[in-house]
């Protein structure tokens, strides 16, 4: 463990969990959110209210984290009775709706968050599509901007709107264009199925999917999720006949020859279509699709959960009649089910982020766009995790890799860049690290005390007795910032740290 390094300045509480009333705008411009009954019923206030203090703060950082976002504990709990008096402050109290309420509310000065991470970070100009988005999200309060960007995000990592920058015929400007278009499709209050005709017809698709069969099959397969309609595929691509991809100018282009249009009707999905775009207006329009994009955001989600338990929160979901991707994740992410029950490995993001909101952290200029270095040589980056960013051709796995050397990458990048890095110059952008003012505590709590706050901090957990007296002897001469290194990197080596756990 390298040296503890001294504190020149300490810097100011980010907050990065919540935003101050007085800069969201007043009206919820998204909500409100809906409530499904059922298997996934939303989290009450009085559910939450009836859970202890460490249950609170645990679900509070399960759903802060899963919007890459975490809790610190000395905004959350009143210390002033020390570790075993512990109670909720006003910004912990109705944590779960509060956060809702704020994820339809639009920020009074958006511009101002994308001046700061500008001014902020450093980019590579060739592949910022990747970095750029993360940063954006790090940036904004949870607000209606912040939960768009992250919805952006995810959709992007998904099957379903994939850039697969990964091959050949994709780019970086396919990433930037798929994420910039979903962001703005989300910002106006664009439907599902506008979402998805605007994705369908787009050229970044159909570099992803490049010959009228490939396509149409796939648009069948990924939106309605209809795998055994081979019979209409060949028709299909008739209708698309003469759209397709060519490199003659030395890129990959979409073309669409008017004079080659099809003329004769073909009956796809028992349903009648000529051109291309009637095709992909009857796969948006089409009653599968809603269920089918519901069906594989839930299975991202909830990837250890069976078939069955999958198909009754679907159920439960589509019986709201959700007519936007906020819907779907609103009812995902608020729900009973995902925030006492479900338990799945974590994301890079919802890992690393999540210990950053909690220990009130700040990035290097180079650390976004370090995190999506595509070079193998490179170390903890998203691609060697088998995580890259909006690449992979069919999305990312539902379940995150966790072979050894993908999870050597990931403990690394969370261990070394977040949990043992103190930030020692807060004026220096190329200095980064979490926030001194963690170990703030230490002035008034006891050393065994003072642990346990780091648990609670990092852990949403008390330590159990053997791992309170071995920490409490190993850093019997060290000073609170070498105590609490010693616990930060004792914490990078313990499983629940990458895993979203039941309450």
């Amino acid at each position: 463990m390298r040296r503890f390094r001294s504190v020149v300045l300490s810097i100011v509480a980010l907050g990065l969990f919540a935003c101050k009333a007085g800069n969201l705008q007043q009206q919820s411009e998204a909500g409100p959110w809906p409530s499904p009954e059922g298997a996934a019923a939303r989290l009450t206030a009085a559910e939450y209210a009836e859970l202890g203090p460490l249950e609170q703060f645990h679900v509070a950082n399960k759903l802060a984290g899963a919007l890459y976002k975490g809790v610190p504990a000395t905004q959350f709990f009143d210390w002033n009775a020390g570790v075993d008096g512990l109670s909720v402050t006003a910004g912990g109290e109705n944590f779960v709706n509060k956060t809702a309420e704020q994820l339809g509310q639009s920020l009074k000065s958006p511009t101002a968050y994308v001046e700061r991470y500008k001014a902020r970070y450093t980019f590579n100009d060739t592949r910022r599509a990747t970095a750029v988005p993360l940063a954006a999200i790090f940036e904004y309060p949870l607000s209606r901007d912040q939960f768009n960007a992250w919805s952006a995000y995810t959709l992007a990592n998904t099957i379903l709107f994939s850039p697969a920058e990964e091959i050949d015929s994709a780019s970086y400007a396919d990433v930037h264009n798929v994420y910039n278009g979903l962001l703005k499709a989300l910002n106006d209050n664009a439907t599902i199925r506008e979402i998805a005709f605007a994705h369908m017809v787009s050229e970044a698709n159909w570099r992803r999917f490049r010959s009228p069969e490939d396509n149409t099959r796939e648009m069948i397969e990924i939106y309605l999720g209809l795998f055994d309609r081979d019979e209409d595929v060949p028709r299909a691509a008739i209708a698309c006949k003469n759209w397709y991809i060519t490199d003659d100018a030395g890129g990959y282009e979409l073309q669409r020859d008017i004079l080659e249009e099809n003329r004769v009707p073909q009956k796809v999905l028992d349903q009648w279509v000529t051109t291309c775009e009637d095709f992909f207006r009857l796969v948006a329009t089409h009653p599968l699709l809603v269920p089918r994009v519901t069906t594989v955001l839930v299975d991202q989600f909830f990837p250890k959960y069976s078939a069955e338990q999958r198909a009754a929160l679907v159920q439960s979901i589509m019986a709201t009649q959700p007519e936007r991707f906020q819907d779907v994740f609103a009812a995902i992410l608020l729900s009973r089910e995902y925030l006492l029950n479900n338990e799945r490995p974590q994301s890079l993001e919802e890992t690393l982020f999540n210990v950053a909101g909690r220990l009130q952290w700040t990035p290097r200029a180079n650390f976004f766009n370090a995190l999506t270095n595509p070079d193998p040589g490179a170390v903890a980056t998203l691609h060697n995790m088998k995580q890259p960013s909006m690449s992979l051709k069919l999305g990312r796995w539902k379940d995150q890799p966790m072979d050894s050397l993908s999870f050597a990458h990931f403990h690394r990048a969370v261990r070394e860049q977040v949990l043992i890095d103190e930030r020692v110059d807060p004026f220096n952008k190329d200095d980064g690290g979490w926030n001194s003012d963690i170990v703030a505590p230490a002035d008034f709590l006891s050393k065994k005390d003072f642990i346990q706050y780091l648990f609670i901090s990092v852990l949403s957990r008390k330590p159990n007795d053997q791992e309170l007296t071995t920490l409490t002897t190993l850093t019997k001469d060290a000073k609170p910032r070498g105590v609490a290194m010693i616990t930060f990197d004792y914490f990078s080596r313990l499983p629940e740290l990458y895993f979203q756990t039941a309450h």
